[in-house]
């Protein structure tokens, strides 16, 4: 499904359940922004092809959560590309591990606590990519050219980061999510980053925010949610 054409910028968001994925699809380039859970590899996949593209030339990961990098390893083999992650996530992908985050509210908090006592799931537990390398405005740039950005987005974990188009669309990994018309995160580290985040992103001026959980996020909107959230 396209979410955004302009300025060179063909913009698909995959056909997968537990987290959304992005293609951006340059003149040169095609970045696959985020890879889904294992399981979901093969729906990914579909979403490349329906979209006419034969080749990722690289991943970005918005931050090591396992729903959202289980299978960048396996893409990267795939199609022979590097996978960038923030450097303070680069310790995670190599150890094919991470932490649960901190929950927001009584029923993640709950999840936060039981998570390590639920058999056959570990969210912690990934495919290590010891392959990975440190994104930067640099590589951002050297793939989707100079109207992108590279923007530090702490708070749902220390590692996470968005990626700006145009000044115009943003993916912003678990910076909000957008489930039930709210746009707080259910889990996160560091709540007052969460909030800084959210004034960073604003300062961008992008109408648009890409959650990987929910449908896109207005700019109204988050302004509403950011009103309300940093009295």
């Amino acid at each position: 499904m396209i979410v955004f054409y302009e300025n060179g910028y063909t913009v698909y968001r995959t056909m997968t359940q537990r987290c959304a994925c992005y293609i951006i699809k340059t003149n040169q380039y095609s970045v696959l922004i985020d890879t889904s859970m294992r399981f979901e590899h093969k729906a990914v996949i579909r979403s490349i092809e329906a979209a006419g593209i034969s080749k990722i030339d690289a991943i970005f990961l918005t931050h090591s959560h396992t729903d959202h990098v289980a299978n960048a390893r396996y893409f990267s083999n795939e199609f022979h590309c590097s996978v960038y992650v923030s450097p303070k996530g680069m310790k995670h992908m190599i150890k094919g591990c991470c932490t649960m985050p901190k929950g927001t509210n009584s029923f993640s908090r709950l999840l936060s606590r039981v998570e390590p006592q639920i058999p056959f799931y570990q969210f912690t537990r990934f495919e290590a990519c010891p392959q990975v390398k440190p994104i930067s405005s640099e590589v951002v740039k050297w793939y989707l050219g100079e109207c992108s950005e590279l923007l530090e987005t702490p708070g749902h974990t220390s590692d996470s980061v968005s990626i700006i188009l145009d000044r115009h669309i943003a993916f912003v990994g678990d910076a909000m999510v957008h489930v039930l018309g709210n746009i707080y995160p259910p889990f996160a580290d560091d709540e007052k980053a969460v909030i800084t985040s959210w004034n960073a992103l604003l300062s961008t001026q992008c109408q648009t925010f890409c959650p990987a959980h929910g449908k896109p996020v207005s700019r109204e909107k988050l302004i509403r949610a950011y009103q309300r959230s940093a009295k």
